[in-house]
């Protein structure tokens, strides 16, 4: 059993940035053009070479403007540090005004207790994945994946997790310290399998993650996958679903609420290879482990 505490990183907007640029122009038959259009390729390196000597420039940069706060960030790194308890939530606001003026700055951060299992058996067999209240199971690998981890992590949704990053600031904000603490104790828990690609296509590797977590209201949508004008009620089973593909299937979604266990199931596949059929395969596989 393995426990991971996840720091979020205080990455600055700074190291995202980059230069695009589009396609070329056709050349045309016209010889005055010819060298030009010869020069293209060169003139696509360069503007490649731009870009990255760009970003290089920009993270160089938001590297230095932290340097200042070294003091402060070290501070925050050990409060979101050390022994966790089962269900924990840590959050940390880092109360500086000079800091929250940087544009490299991000004033909170939170972490709490997770248990990782990289191996599926191991954690089939300590999690009893097929006999606890949230079932979540695959008894066989997706096609052209593998298995990678298996989460479980207090559970929050994502209004829910706002409304305590606002409170976390206003409580912040009014303590007078420099760094804010506050703790919180969360029962209930999500579990995560998450499967990479066994090879990339076209140098990307997918990834599909399947999740379990607790229904809200019954008959309200699944939250941390809402529904879309694109996505679709399909019947999978018996069981009504709603399938989700965005426009260049780069990622796609299957989500259901199983009524009689109140638990919410969500597949999701970003840049992968699965098709529409496959994934809802692998639903009726999860349905089917989950009765």
């Amino acid at each position: 059993m393995n426990y991971r505490k996840t720091i979020m990183a205080m990455t600055s907007a700074a190291l995202l940035l980059g230069i695009g640029y589009g396609a070329s122009g056709q050349a045309f038959a016209d010889p005055s053009r010819l060298q030009s259009a010869a020069a293209l390729p060169a003139i696509q390196a360069d503007t490649k070479y731009m870009a990255q000597v760009s970003q290089e420039e920009a993270k160089a940069k938001a590297e230095q403007e932290l340097r200042k706060f070294k003091s402060l960030l070290d501070q925050q790194k050990k409060a979101l540090s050390g022994t966790y308890q089962p269900g924990e939530i840590r959050y940390v606001y880092i109360n500086d005004k000079e800091y929250q003026a940087s544009p490299s700055s991000s004033p909170y951060a939170s972490n709490s207790y997770s248990l990782i299992f990289r191996n599926y058996d191991e954690y089939t067999k300590k999690n009893a994945a097929g006999k606890t209240a949230m079932p979540l199971e695959l008894k066989e690998l997706p096609h052209g994946y593998n298995f990678t981890l298996a989460r479980i992590a207090p559970y929050q949704t994502s209004s829910e997790q706002k409304k305590m990053f606002n409170q976390v600031i206003a409580e912040g904000k009014a303590s007078g310290k420099k760094i804010y603490v506050k703790k919180l104790q969360e029962k209930r828990i999500s579990i995560e399998l998450i499967y990479t690609m066994t090879a990339p296509v076209n140098g990307i590797t997918g990834v599909l993650a399947i999740r379990a977590e607790p229904a809200g209201a019954a008959g309200k949508a699944v939250e941390s996958e809402p529904v879309q004008p694109q996505s679709e009620k399909l019947k999978v089973d018996g069981q009504e679903v709603i399938y989700t593909a965005n426009d260049k299937q780069e990622h796609k979604s299957v989500v259901w609420m199983n009524a009689k266990t109140h638990v919410n199931y969500i597949l999701r596949e970003d840049r992968g290879h699965l098709n529409k059929e496959e994934l809802l395969a692998l639903a009726g596989q999860v349905m089917e482990a989950s009765k």
